[in-house]
């Protein structure tokens, strides 16, 4: 398995509640995509972005008081994008995970994050996954998410697996349902579900194990061709 793996002492999470954004942000090529982030991320305690575009002035979006991780994707001789994490407490190890897309022969990353909770000896794992999307097939999506499964594999404590999957076909959706199944990974559903679609399929999913969700929402923007996804979780 391509992993790097970081290791680093952390303070812990708070074991009452965190309120977290997923949203794949198109490079921050868009119009007004800084000022749309700056307002969702207010009160978040994790944050994950898929084409995440290294250069972007994230900083002066989130402050100081934040730990970055982030998994190179795609790079061009001027934009390297990838996804990446930012959380209010510092990990304690970060793997990277790299596939191909077969046809453009491009990486697509996934960022895993640990996380130490107060009160428990349980940790967290994160999972921020950009999936594969130009094939006929699905055998690279499959290796892709069976990387991911191995990870789970090793883990017995909370889980949040989030990102922009690319399941756009059926096929891509069962491979992701049955990792679910597997790992006892719930599905957070949306009253008002603004998520994109393509060939009538959601694209962007939040999954979680040992954490309930308080509330979820979906938010309508112009700033990215992906609308964000929120959730307040409990454990």
């Amino acid at each position: 398995m391509d992993k790097e793996t970081i290791t680093s002492a952390c303070s812990k999470s708070d074991t009452a509640s965190i309120n977290f954004l997923c949203w794949n942000i198109k490079k921050g090529k868009m119009p007004n995509w800084r000022e749309d982030l700056l307002c969702l991320v207010d009160g978040k305690d994790l944050v994950i972005l898929q084409e995440a575009a290294l250069g972007l002035d994230f900083p002066e979006v989130f402050g100081e008081a934040v730990h970055y991780s982030f998994a190179r994707g795609y790079k061009t001789k001027s934009l390297t994008t990838g996804v990446m994490t930012i959380s209010k407490h510092e990990p304690l190890r970060q793997y990277n995970l790299t596939c191909w897309e077969p046809w453009l022969a491009t990486p697509k990353a996934t960022n895993i994050t640990e996380y130490a909770l107060s009160g428990t000896n349980e940790t967290l794992i994160v999972v921020n996954i950009h999936a594969i999307n130009f094939t006929f097939g699905v055998k690279q999506f499959r290796r892709q998410i069976e990387k991911v499964r191995r990870v789970l594999a090793e883990h017995s404590g909370p889980v949040i697996l989030s990102g922009d999957f690319n399941t756009w076909r059926k096929k891509r959706m069962r491979i992701i349902e049955t990792l679910a199944i597997e790992h006892k990974l719930d599905a957070l559903s949306f009253q008002e579900d603004h998520r994109k679609r393509v060939f009538g399929q959601l694209l962007d999913h939040i999954y979680v194990r040992s954490l309930t969700a308080e509330s979820t929402g979906t938010h309508n923007v112009k700033s990215s061709d992906h609308n964000p996804l929120s959730a307040e979780l409990r454990f």
